[in-house]
């Protein structure tokens, strides 16, 4: 995690024509607040100044920023899926569990298409976050038995 997170520090730095001083302090995560997983494409969100990452760091945490994904992944989730809960639990380097310990998560979600192609059966969602656990909509989806396509790790 750390060579990742210095390997986007290193591209965010040579983006800016002058360094920002936030992009330099690690107490701060170098004023990167969001990022989907490396294997996801998608919004990276970063603060330019101290004032705008707790802004948005507080708006993250009472739950005022709202996060929809698009989401492909394996079988045909039933269009009346709508809500997924689950407890997950974080462990370091190792996927996040979903089951009986852990913190309380919500993700809701719509099927927007079902593809049929060979024998591969694939759904694509419109998918939003209640709440922001760590890989929380591929455990989620993992968890009811619709892994996320190309998604190895679960």
């Amino acid at each position: 995690r750390s060579n990742k997170r210095q390997q986007l520090l290193h591209w965010s730095r040579a983006m800016q024509a002058t360094a920002l001083p936030i992009s330099g302090d690690g107490s701060c995560d170098n004023g990167f607040l969001h990022r989907l997983d490396v294997p996801s494409s998608g919004l990276i969100l970063a603060a330019k100044t101290y004032q705008a990452y707790y802004d948005l760091q507080l708006q993250l945490r009472v739950g005022d920023m709202i996060r929809d994904y698009a989401v492909l992944c394996h079988g045909w989730v039933p269009l009346s899926m709508r809500t997924m809960q689950a407890q997950l639990y974080s462990r370091e380097g190792k996927a996040t569990v979903a089951g009986g310990q852990g913190k309380p998560s919500r993700t809701r979600l719509q099927v927007a298409a079902h593809l049929l192609q060979a024998v591969l059966a694939l759904s694509l969602l419109a998918v939003r976050i209640s709440t922001g656990r760590k890989h929380q909509i591929r455990c989620h989806l993992a968890h009811v038995g619709h892994p996320t396509a190309c998604d190895a790790k679960y």
